[in-house]
């Protein structure tokens, strides 16, 4: 009798540890799995706070252009391919008006849970440096992705009678202020300093004409609406191929691969400060979580390195660049500093 009581006691030894390893082994199971939780709204640290993991619903990038514009291309490109890499939908919505002031507007009430993004370039840096300075400030934001860059460019008709970047700035310096120039956002906007940049180096002037889009302003540059547009090559190749309009330089240190024939500024003689660059990226209201930064600088890496993506970024004729929320914070403000610099130069700063 005692023998069974023993072998019944070292039964039950056995098949406790048994039961301890399991619930171990399904308590690692059933931790996180990788996943990126993250704490409800509402601020909750107790032990029994529910998870929530992201994204669990759409999100919505805000494009501050026109449909049909670059930026609002790179926004359609970036969530076509970045929305299966995050298991959800990006809707993409575009709020024009004020160099970005409506965008911007419609971002900073948002909750800044990563859930609402918007489309960034140098516009807005201008305009919260210009006409919207106490309303918003680089302060604002959180920068999310840097996307990619987008080389300045002078372009005109071709039947303009300018052949050379010199030829316009000869008709500038003979007219000042009267030759039209247009293109993205109001005096200040990033496609409005890269010409001033340009324009301070050659002693010219010209009238500037500001459009809701690059788009608008090749597609008034088309109807001879105004003489010259400060554009990026993806908006006017298929025009230029078709012998409609003509490059006559363009803003980098090198000449592009896909417009060889195009001397840059400094070959033209004017050895502009290259610096001012179009970029394009994403940002979102101030306060959007590290841990919800780092899922979307993961997907958002990922999907650029897509071959759709990369094949959109060929044929747009577009530089790569991919910045993360640091490296992305840490570009846009050298470029708040250039822009606050040129604001005093124009004599637009309050």
């Amino acid at each position: 009798m005692s023998r069974m009581k023993g072998i019944i006691f070292s039964i039950t030894v056995i098949l406790s540890l048994i039961l301890v390893t399991a619930c171990g082994s399904g308590g690692a199971e059933n931790s996180t799995n990788g996943a990126v939780n993250t704490p409800v709204a509402g601020g909750d640290t107790s032990e029994n706070q529910e998870q929530t993991k992201f994204p669990d619903k759409n999100i919505t990038i805000i494009v501050h252009t026109s449909a049909g514009g670059p930026t609002d291309l790179m926004a359609r490109e970036l969530a076509k391919a970045a929305g299966p890499i995050l298991g959800t939908d990006i809707v993409v919505e575009n709020k024009p008006g004020g160099s970005g002031a409506t965008q911007m507007a419609a971002l900073a009430n948002s909750k800044p849970d990563g859930y609402t993004l918007g489309t960034l370039t140098p516009s807005q840096i201008g305009a919260w440096n210009g006409n919207l300075k106490g309303q918003f400030s680089r302060d604002s934001f959180t920068y999310v992705q840097g996307v990619q860059i987008d080389p300045y460019i002078i372009v005109v008709h071709a039947d303009s009678p300018y052949q050379t970047l010199q030829d316009l700035i000869d008709d500038m310096k003979a007219k000042p202020g009267q030759i039209t120039v247009g293109g993205y956002g109001a005096v200040g906007s990033g496609h409005n300093i890269a010409f001033n940049i340009l324009a301070e180096k050659a002693g010219v002037d010209a009238a500037w004409t500001a459009y809701e889009s690059t788009g608008d302003a090749v597609t008034a540059l088309l109807g001879k609406h105004i003489v010259a547009a400060n554009s990026n090559p993806g908006q006017v190749s298929q025009y230029v191929k078709a012998g409609q309009l003509r490059v006559l330089g363009v803003m980098s240190e090198e000449r592009l691969a896909s417009m060889p024939d195009v001397p840059t500024y400094k070959e033209s003689g004017y050895d502009v400060d290259t610096n001012w660059a179009q970029f394009r990226g994403l940002f979102a209201p101030a306060g959007v979580p590290e841990d919800v930064l780092k899922v979307l600088n993961d997907a958002f890496s990922e999907a650029m390195q897509t071959e759709e993506f990369k094949t959109y970024m060929k044929n747009a004729e577009l530089e790569d660049g991919t910045m993360n929320s640091r490296e992305f914070t840490e570009y846009v403000n050298k470029q708040d500093q250039l822009s606050v610099k040129w604001m005093e130069r124009l004599g637009i700063s309050k």
